[in-house]
Formats: structure tokens, sequence, C-alpha cells
């Protein structure tokens, strides 16, 4: 099971959505992870207001305690002393006393063709929160799901309009970081659209400098990670792992967990086909060089 691959903008908007949540509900902290589609479970790899490490890289499964509850449901949970509740299963207590956490609220969040997740936000008091609040809470993380919605179609789009200009597609892989802001693909991907049916129009020397046109354009829109397949995240711990740090200390210096560092390069490792770190730094610093 792997993390999903987000963009550095993309990551920082979820780290956002953290503060955010934290804000509008009034909570003392707020954790929560985004993971790929097909995962059964999610890894708590994002923390704001802890005061200890006991929920940092904790697995949660699909079903169990109050997140995978609100997985399996597919809609927010509350209860109003976690360690004595009912209705959810009793599998992180441990974890959860550790942080003094006692009421708490779990929300899911899916993007349609892209990662899952959930948001955790929690009070070291009783309390039971009310619908205004649950209200507010799903509004920020609505937003959230558009805007990272939008991203993912926006660079379907140019990875066909690339494909049909005679570039290379992403085979699946995750986009990277964009040079452009959202609004600014939504207007490229207008421009290249239009250039596409010209040139659909045109046959020999003329078609093929539009195609070089859109070409262009895409490549600009979704940015180098998109053709060399690792993302800003991947690229920056690699980045790290090439000075020799371990997974831990690389997980520190970026404020990640540990178990995300592996899978990183675990999955940098499978995009560049090497199978060990030397290999994947060699890799990775003859894309950067090209």
């Amino acid at each position: 099971m792997r993390q999903a691959d987000l963009t550095a903008a993309q990551s920082s908007s979820f780290t956002m959505l953290l503060h955010d949540v934290r804000r509008v509900a009034g909570v003392d902290l707020t954790v929560g992870t985004l993971m790929a589609a097909d995962t059964d479970h999610v890894v708590i790899d994002r923390l704001v207001g802890v005061t200890t490490e006991g929920l940092r890289n904790l697995r949660v499964a699909v079903g169990t305690g109050l997140g995978g509850k609100a997985m399996l449901l597919a809609k927010p949970v509350q209860v109003q002393d976690y360690c004595h509740a009912g209705g959810i299963t009793h599998d992180y207590d441990a974890a959860v006393r550790r942080e003094q956490i006692r009421a708490a609220f779990a929300v899911p969040f899916r993007v349609p063709q892209g990662p899952r997740g959930v948001i955790w936000g929690a009070l070291r008091h009783e309390h039971v929160f009310g619908d205004r609040v649950i209200g507010d809470v799903m509004t920020v993380v609505r937003a959230l799901e558009r805007e990272l919605a939008e991203d993912l179609a926006l660079n379907g789009r140019l990875e066909h309009l690339r494909a049909a200009a005679g570039g290379t597609r992403g085979d699946g892989r995750a986009a990277g970081d964009p040079v452009t802001s959202v609004a600014e693909r939504r207007r490229l991907v207008g421009i290249c659209s239009e250039l596409a049916h010209i040139a659909s129009t045109m046959d020999g020397h003329q078609r093929q400098q539009i195609d070089a046109l859109v070409r262009r354009l895409t490549d600009e829109a979704l940015g180098e990670a998109a053709r060399v397949g690792l993302t800003a995240r991947e690229r920056e711990i690699i980045a790290e792992a090439a000075h020799g740090a371990t997974n831990r200390e690389i997980a520190a210096k970026l404020g990640i967990g540990a178990e995300t560092v592996k899978s990183s390069l675990k999955s940098s490792m499978r995009k560049l086909g090497v199978s060990n770190r030397a290999a994947l730094v060699a890799a990775a610093l003859c894309q950067k060089t090209r």
C-alpha cells in the first residue's frame, strides 16, 4: 500500500486544511493523512497541535477506531469521551490516552479517482460537537476535495492533449509540481484544446509546428516531474538520502513519518526501475542532469 502521491502545493494545501479545521472547530489538535484510493487503511502522518509522538505513523484500518468507522460509513463520526465510547473499536486507546484525547471527531476525505483519507479533530476534555461545528469542518474539507479533484481533472486533460500532440503519457504516474496555478492551467487547457482542433484540420509542417507548441505548453503546465515521474516530495527525500541520512533522520528533518519516507523511496525506485538506495540516487541525478 502506498501513500498518495501529492505535489508540494497539494501537500501544503492539506497541511493548511488541518490548521483550518483546528481553527474553525476550536479543537486542541488535528491529525490526518491522504492515502492511495485502493488502500484498506491510512497511516497518520500530518499532526498539528500534538504534545506527544503517540499518533505519528499510527496505522488505522477501515472499520476500526473512530477514523476507521468514518471511512467505513463515509460520513463524519464523533465521540464525547474516546476511551469510554461505545460504537467504536478501541484498538488505538493507548495512543489516544498518551495524547490525553477525550472528545474527538473524524471526517473522511475522498477525491474521485484520487486519494482518500481521514481528518481527526480532538479536545483534551469531554465535549459534544454540535452540528454547526461539524458543518463548518465539512465546508473546508469539501473545498479541498474540489481543489484536488480539479487538479486531477486538469492534469488528466493536459496529459491527453500532450499525447494527442505526439508527446508521451505519464503512464498513470502522478504529475509533479506544476509551474502554473490552477487558474492558469485551466486557461492553458482551453488554449491547447483550440490548438489541437486547428491542428486536426492541417497537414504537414504546419501541423507539426502546432503539435510542438501544444507539447511545450502542456509540459510547462504539468511541470518537470510529470516527465520524470517523481513528485517534489520524492525528490526532496532522495536529496536527503543522497547525503546519507537514514529514514528516521529524513522523517525528522521533513516533518513526516518514517513509514512515509520508506514508502516514498520504494515508490521512487519503482518509477526509476532500480532496486536500492544507491542506484536510486544515481538514477535521480541522471534524470536531473538530462
